[in-house]
């Protein structure tokens, strides 16, 4: 198709997709990314630099940008060269599909953040997108080959009878679009909304999908054949149906697993929760305490599948329990006293192993003000409301990676401030038994900590020190 027949709109819409494309491919340059090692996310400009320079998708992202190059040539070449540097230049961006899965990757990771991703449907929907994508590039490849015996695939209505029909195209036998290209049956019979002069570029597009979704998907076309006499045609259509046969399969296969786990988790649910609820009505439990121990159990359901950390971390090795824990080790260094400039690494590593995971539902009490709880509590997901003695009313508030009690921990002070989780929130929780036991082994009898009465406040340690500076600040 020649450049004049494409209408204004397709050609700005390209060009600004060029400029996106180069933007975007700049724009990783200064994108921050997770280290898969150490789960740390990586901010430092060369780092990112070094790693995307290395990296296929570079490459890929540089390949996808020559098409801009079209733009300053256009002037110096004449309508047909330029239409056919255009049309090839423009493949080339079909090479970011490669960058699919890995998108796939980070929007599941970015989902998993707020509710847990129920793998069977993610892949589902993973399996719809990538059978459309397919689909589009299949039916465009079809059109090409179908069409590859003309010169212009819009001739015009005068000419259309002798340079289409006259040729052995699948067009030629598709009555829709010969009813609109076809001066004779068009002017007889016009079709709402097209011109009978006009190129019906999108009818042809969806024309060709809809032949291959039918060729992908029923196998077969009821009593007709592939409405084409060229022979390219037909080993296309065959290698569709191949490709249906093994995609049609997967499909029914992956949906198979969608409804069969869906029924098995939620029976499996509702026979323990039946259970427990029968035991709290035997308790006499209260109607709103059963109310909540009902959500703790829904949310630990979503979040985990309802398996306990305990559980889970009895089955593993210990080294690998002892990797896993420290993994906390970042949260934990934010704490002055846990500073490693102060602590060594195999300190931080006991503290690690000593954190308590724990999950408070809405409205319930982390911390009261007022109280002697000498523990230091880290929030891991979700928000902690601070709420100062008696008052209810809302001070502060901590967020993923806040901490609080470290000062209590140490020096075994009064909570000045209470906490309460106005959702459901996830906290590192460090006890001062816990504590006790790290600091009373062999390893660190510089503290001494018993002869200091379990008390800190008489130390000359710099990380104690520090934490009580900054409760002074």
């Amino acid at each position: 198709m020649t450049s004049e027949r494409t209408p204004e709109v397709l050609i700005s819409a390209d060009i600004i997709l060029d400029f996106i494309f180069v933007f975007d491919t700049a724009l990783h340059f200064f994108r921050p990314y997770t280290d898969k090692d150490t789960g740390q996310t990586i901010t430092n400009l060369r780092q990112i630099k070094s790693k995307y320079l290395r990296s296929t998708a570079f490459y890929t992202n540089a390949a996808a940008c020559i098409p801009i190059l079209k733009t300053p040539m256009a002037p110096f070449l004449d309508a047909k060269t330029n239409a056919t540097i255009i049309t090839n230049f423009n493949i080339l961006r079909m090479i970011r599909i490669f960058h699919f899965p890995a998108q796939f990757e980070e929007l599941k990771a970015f989902l998993s953040r707020k509710d847990p991703v129920n793998e069977s449907v993610f892949r589902m929907g993973v399996i719809l997108f990538f059978t459309q994508l397919i689909m589009c590039v299949f039916g465009t490849i079809y059109f090409g080959l179908s069409s590859s015996t003309v010169d212009d695939i819009c001739p015009g209505s005068s000419r259309f009878a002798e340079d289409i029909l006259g040729n052995e195209m699948w067009i030629a036998e598709d009555e829709v679009i010969v009813s609109v290209m076809d001066p004779q049956i068009c002017l007889a019979s016009p079709t709402i909304g097209v011109e009978c002069n006009d190129c019906p570029q999108l009818m042809f597009f969806l024309r060709s999908v809809y032949f291959l979704m039918q060729t992908l998907f029923t196998i077969g076309y009821g009593d007709t054949v592939v409405p084409s006499k060229l022979t390219v045609e037909v080993i296309m259509a065959c290698v569709f149906m191949i490709f249906g046969v093994f995609g049609y399969g997967l499909i029914i296969a992956n949906m198979t697993s969608v409804l069969s786990n869906i029924d098995v988790v939620s029976m499996r649910f509702r026979h323990e929760m039946d259970t427990v609820n029968k035991w709290l009505l035997f308790r006499s439990v209260p109607t709103s305490l059963r109310e909540r121990v009902e959500m703790f159990f829904t949310y630990l359901e979503r979040s985990q599948h309802g398996i306990l950390d305990d559980t889970l971390f009895e089955g593993l090795p210990k080294q690998l329990s002892r990797e896993i824990s420290e993994a906390n080790t970042s949260l934990i260094e934010k704490v002055p006293f846990f500073n490693p400039c102060y602590r060594s690494k195999d300190f931080l590593s006991k503290i690690s192993l000593a954190l308590v995971r724990r999950i408070y539902p809405p409205g319930s009490y982390v911390l009261y003000g007022g109280e002697k709880q000498r523990e230091l509590i880290i929030v891991k997901k979700g928000r902690l409301d601070l709420y100062l003695g008696a008052s209810s009313e809302i001070i502060a508030n901590l967020v993923e990676g806040d901490y609080m009690g470290d000062h209590q921990l140490l020096f075994g002070t009064v909570n000045d401030v209470g906490a309460i989780s106005p959702d459901f929130t996830e906290v590192l929780t460090l006890t001062f038994y816990a504590f006790e036991n790290i600091m009373d082994h062999p390893s660190q009898r510089e503290f001494n900590f018993r002869f200091l009465g379990g008390n800190l406040r008489r130390s000359t340690d710099s990380g104690a020190v520090d934490t009580m500076n900054k409760a002074k600040a």
